[in-house]
């Protein structure tokens, strides 16, 4: 079935998710063939499709159904955002092509094949990742966005969270989900987003002029959430709590978990701050913060359920190391003293015989001069 020519369905074709085997047709005629679906949304879905030319290609197909002009418009600037951007932990976007029988706009992209972080974060004993383990994830990820921050004018993702950070099965953790970015101009404001991520959306989020560092309150929100399991409470009720009773609802993440190091806590807290004034000045600050006490630590790496990704493995601690040496000074002091009783008995002898026989005086100093001698091999 061709998704330009939508028979066989009783439903009008801007309310249906397209099912599988349906071909979907951009306007320079390349055909790409619905496998299945990868997610579904409030208005829309994302498609595994394979182009019917080359079957070894296959992409991720996002589309938005029926869109008004603000969804034409945010849809278009995410298009033109991938297009631009060049980093190995981002998707390469292709095309941005509509399909006006279908009442729906496509964008082309990369698929990425792995588990997001908050299917994985499931999956950890006690429902969260060890700091080694996260410390090993994400570097990726915050080099994405201090690439995106440098950009001219910089580019803010706003919406930072676990379920938008992709582990491939082979290589390094990657951040989609750029519905939301925007372009960062000092000194505008920038309209109040209809979609926000509860307990990752920052305050600014809630009413108008986000900026980088919205992505700082969401990155840290999320690294809160990896390390303790535990999602941190919605921003606007986490104002008014702090207003009313001047006690924050976000408690440290090291009063969860308390093998978290304080400082690692004391850096997540202050990249959560409710005033952008309180936080990093920037997410390379923040992350330096988290390295100096975060790459230090190493208890309990070895007792997580690892990703199926090779990467994090590599820096987890070695639970099948071979122990080290450390028996080597018993083994040297039980051979010495072996040594020593053996000089004992030789005295003994050397003594005993030399009596029997009448042995000359010299005879007799010569074999305990070489007694003594044995007996201070044996104490080397």
């Amino acid at each position: 079935m061709d998704a330009g020519q939508p028979t066989g369905f009783n439903i009008p074709p801007e309310q249906f998710i397209l099912p599988e085997r349906v071909t979907v047709r951009d306007p320079q005629g390349s055909q790409y063939v619905i496998e299945r679906v990868l997610g579904k949304g409030e208005f829309g879905a994302i498609y595994l499709v394979r182009e019917r030319d080359q079957k070894q290609r296959v992409f991720a197909l996002k589309e938005v159904i029926d869109p008004d002009q603000d969804e034409r418009k945010r849809f278009a600037f995410e298009a033109e955002v991938l297009r631009r951007l060049d980093h190995r932990a981002l998707p390469r976007m292709y095309r941005v092509f509509e399909n006006a029988s279908l009442k729906r706009i496509y964008l082309l992209m990369d698929y990425i094949e792995g588990k997001n972080l908050e299917d994985l974060k499931g999956e950890q004993p006690g429902g969260c990742f060890s700091l080694p383990v996260v410390m090993a994830l994400m570097p990726p990820i915050v080099d994405a966005l201090i690439y995106l921050h440098a950009q001219n004018p910089p580019v803010v993702h706003r919406d930072i969270k676990p379920a938008n950070i992709i582990l491939p099965f082979s290589g390094e953790a990657m951040l989609v989900g750029f519905g939301s970015a925007k372009e960062y101009v000092p000194d505008s404001t920038t309209p109040i987003l209809g979609h926000r991520s509860p307990g990752y959306a920052a305050p600014e989020q809630y009413r108008k002029g986000t900026s980088p560092a919205t992505d700082m309150y969401g990155l840290g929100a999320t690294l809160y959430a990896l390390l303790t399991g535990i999602t941190p409470v919605n921003a606007p009720f986490r104002v008014t709590e702090n207003w009313a009773t001047r006690v924050d609802p976000v408690k440290p993440a090291n009063l969860l978990k308390p093998e978290i190091p304080v400082a690692v806590a004391q850096a997540l807290q202050q990249a959560m701050a409710i005033s952008v004034a309180d936080r990093f000045k920037t997410v390379e600050q923040f992350w330096q913060a988290l390295k100096v006490h975060g790459m230090q630590y190493t208890p309990y790496a070895d007792t997580i359920t690892k990703p199926q990704a090779p990467h994090p493995e590599r820096v987890l601690v070695d639970s099948n190391a071979q122990p080290s040496q450390q028996a080597q000074p018993a083994a040297v002091s039980k051979k010495g003293g072996a040594l020593r009783l053996c000089a004992v008995l030789f005295i003994l002898l050397a003594i005993g015989t030399g009596f029997f026989f009448y042995v000359r005086g010299y005879t007799l100093l010569l074999l305990c001069s070489l007694s003594v001698f044995l007996l201070a091999l044996g104490g080397l």
